[in-house]
């Protein structure tokens, strides 16, 4: 039996919003009290408590954060990742058998279907050409339309042979021997992942980017860029020249924190995921701010994350505001860290330039690999 004083108030919510919460919540395996709420201005019950035990705050923020007014068939959706199937966008360079590679042995570990994805770019064609139009205008048309036609037959072809470079691999052993699908789209590639996103939200998006000595030439049109910028789901980049010969073996983490609930949910979304029941994450304050107020916060998460993670071991890094970013290259080396994991938010391209995330820095200047939480 569980002490009434064991139990945290998560929300005040109308009587009939809390009631349906903490049915979510118990259909969850969750304990649940509701205790009313008497405003001094009115004797009567105008809102509820609804109370938790602690040990389940990380798994019922994530609820109350997935779904608009607590839809039931929306969160189950949310909680299970959507349409549970992994994106892999491919342009049939070589790296997109690193992003494959990774892709799949991640699809494997936290068990979703890999759709490797490839988008082309058509030329504009106007069909709506009137009688009396210049026959001239019409030839044009008529070429574009050709010019299309023949892009998507030749884009339809790579696809093919992609495919079964792909059983090849999966034969030889490189890549883990899934059944995948494979979707061919038109568009610009950005525009073409994002609306994916938006409309059959993946897991998870998985994206190869260029060596440090090639990303220079990127810097504003970055494909992976531009989906880190809008894209609401997670993302997880590696490099060209990466190798990740077992997920399993990726134990050294570093995740930047922004010191507020989203960092809670991040670790719970990453211990979830990637089933980690062993492993070391490093704590880092994800601004350069002095003072006590930053030490006792990401203190209090630390120690929060020990208790409730008890297999796995999280410390602090704080580092010095004048070297930050001098400070986390010399931990990431010292420590030997191996995944990066990164809260992002919205930008624009104006923000992107001057005013570049954590995400961004690390994308253009680092070849490890990334994962990227939309917060």
């Amino acid at each position: 039996m569980i002490d009434v004083e064991e139990y945290i108030t998560l929300v005040i919510h109308t009587p009939e919003r809390a009631q349906l919460l903490k049915n979510i919540l118990e259909s969850h395996g969750m304990q649940i009290r509701l205790e009313d709420f008497v405003s001094f201005k009115s004797p009567m019950t105008v809102a509820q408590r609804v109370k938790i035990i602690p040990k389940d705050l990380p798994l019922a923020l994530r609820i109350i954060e997935s779904g608009d007014n607590y839809s039931p068939a929306l969160i189950e959706m949310k909680m299970a990742g959507m349409s549970g199937n992994m994106l892999i966008p491919v342009d049939f360079s070589e790296s997109s058998k690193v992003a494959v590679t990774i892709g799949f042995k991640l699809a494997r570990r936290i068990g979703v279907h890999p759709v490797v994805m490839n988008a082309y770019v058509a030329p504009l064609f106007n069909p709506a050409v009137s009688g009396d139009a210049d026959p001239m205008l019409a030839g044009e048309d008529i070429a574009e339309a050709e010019e299309a036609r023949n892009i998507r037959e030749i884009s339809s072809v790579r696809l093919s042979k992609f495919k079964r470079q792909i059983g090849e691999w999966q034969k030889q052993g490189e890549v883990p021997d899934l059944k995948f699908t494979a979707s061919l789209l038109e568009g610009v590639p950005e525009e073409v992942i994002l609306s994916y996103c938006k409309d059959t939200p993946p897991v998870l998006v998985v994206m190869a980017t260029r060596g440090v000595d090639r990303k220079e030439e990127e810097l504003i049109g970055s494909v992976t860029a531009e989906v880190l910028d809008s894209c609401r789901v997670p993302v997880f980049t590696v490099p060209e020249h990466c190798s990740i010969d077992s997920i399993e073996d990726v134990k050294r983490l570093m995740l930047f924190c922004n010191m507020d609930q989203h960092d809670i949910m991040t670790v719970d979304a990453l211990m979830r995921m990637f089933e980690y029941p062993d492993c070391e994450v490093t704590l880092v304050p994800v601004m350069s701010r002095k003072g006590s107020r930053v030490k006792s916060k990401m203190t209090a998460l630390c120690d929060f994350f020990n208790n409730n993670y008890p297999t796995a071991r999280f410390s602090l890094f704080l580092p010095q505001s004048e070297d930050y970013r001098k400070g986390i290259d010399r931990e990431i080396s010292d420590k030997d860290i191996e995944l990066l994991i990164v809260p992002n938010k919205r930008t624009n391209v104006f923000s992107r330039i001057f005013h570049p995330t954590i995400a961004h820095k690390f994308l253009f200047e680092r070849d490890m690999p990334m994962l990227v939480i939309p917060v």
